[in-house]
């Protein structure tokens, strides 16, 4: 009798103790759901220095592409691709037979009309010709000149040399192939320096006047992303592209020894500019721009206090820029630590948390 009595209470107790867990438990994740983790950067003065990068794609600094002026037979074709030629090198030669040929008998008939202007040319200072015979004789000189050098021309049209030392990037014939005048033989790009053009937005490029551009900038490979190349400014188009409103400036370079670099590749443009009295506003912080946010034309970030773990909102004050900081000229103070990612889900006085990795 005592043990029903026993069994019957365990049962009625039993489902209220766990209930009492399970309610505890909850109640713990909802507290630790509160605390929302963050990443957390502790500002630093800002330096007079702004950073911005720019995607780009490696073009050769020089490159042209070798075509015969005259058709004919591949005779000679003694390079291969990615083979490096100096300049005067032989790329490529037609079959010269014929071109010989009529360019020996260009000078033949050349020869015979330029023998018949001076006999012609004699007599007439005798009075023994008419004038518009010697005016015939050398018309028919001259022609025969034209046609002489016409024939010289497509005979030393027939050789093809590199006009400049480089690197054979593509040779779409082959040798014993007919080749028509204008056809791609190969085409030859300069090995000692490339280039990469990039597209700078009209907001940018407004800013530049009252900007002290120092002109410092890198290149850096997405197949190498651990090598930075430093890069001079070449030119910059000054008209606007209608599509995009971006301006195309292009930097040159010299590939490493140790890496290869070939046109196509992807890049990116790392510009490093010094900004004008960039001392003189007091104190500046460089924030990341996901720790900026917006509301109507106000800018504020989320500012940690260290000894509660909450967050309050403070208004601040940006200067333009480019880059993938943005400068803070009021409203921080350095050493101050805000919400660097993250931000768009908190709220005044929420618990946060430093997030890991």
């Amino acid at each position: 009798m005592l043990k029903r009595k026993f069994l019957y209470w365990a049962l009625l107790v039993a489902p209220s103790v766990l209930l009492m867990a399970c309610g505890a438990k909850e109640a713990e994740q909802s507290r630790e759901a509160q605390v929302r983790p963050v990443k957390l950067i502790t500002l630093a003065g800002a330096s007079g220095q702004e950073t911005a990068r720019f995607p780009g794609v490696i073009d050769a600094d020089q490159i042209t592409d070798l075509s015969f002026q005259v058709s004919g037979l591949l005779q000679e074709l003694p390079v291969k691709e990615a083979q490096e030629v100096e300049a005067g090198a032989l790329i490529a030669k037609l079959d010269q037979r014929d071109f010989r040929n009529q360019a020996a008998s260009a000078k033949a008939q050349y020869d015979n009309a330029e023998k018949e202007y001076q006999r012609v040319l004699r007599l007439s200072k005798q009075g023994a010709v008419a004038k518009s015979m010697l005016d015939q004789r050398l018309s028919e000189r001259d022609i025969a000149k034209a046609n002489l050098e016409i024939a010289e021309k497509a005979l030393g049209d027939t050789v093809i040399e590199a006009p400049f030392a480089g690197t054979l990037a593509q040779i779409p014939v082959q040798r014993l192939q007919t080749i028509q005048a204008g056809q791609l033989v190969a085409r030859l790009m300069a090995v000692e320096s490339l280039e990469v053009t990039i597209n700078l937005p009209a907001r940018i490029v407004s800013q530049v006047p009252a900007q002290e551009d120092t002109g410092i900038a890198y290149v850096t490979l997405e197949a190498a992303p651990g090598t930075r190349i430093e890069a001079m400014f070449e030119e910059a188009s000054l008209v606007a592209d209608a599509t995009s409103q971006t301006y195309a400036v292009t930097f040159t370079f010299k590939p490493p020894e140790d890496l290869l670099i070939l046109p196509g590749m992807n890049a990116t443009v790392e510009l490093s500019r010094t900004l004008r009295n960039a001392g003189g506003e007091g104190h500046r912080v460089a924030v990341p721009l996901p720790a900026v946010m917006s509301e109507g034309d106000a800018n504020y970030v989320w500012v940690l206090n260290s000894e509660t773990m909450t967050v309050a909102r403070r208004e601040v004050t940006l200067k333009q820029g480019i880059g993938e900081t943005v400068t803070v000229t009021k409203g921080l103070m350095p050493g101050e630590t805000i919400v660097g990612a993250g931000a768009a889900y908190l709220a005044e006085g929420m618990t946060v948390r430093a997030w890991t990795d």
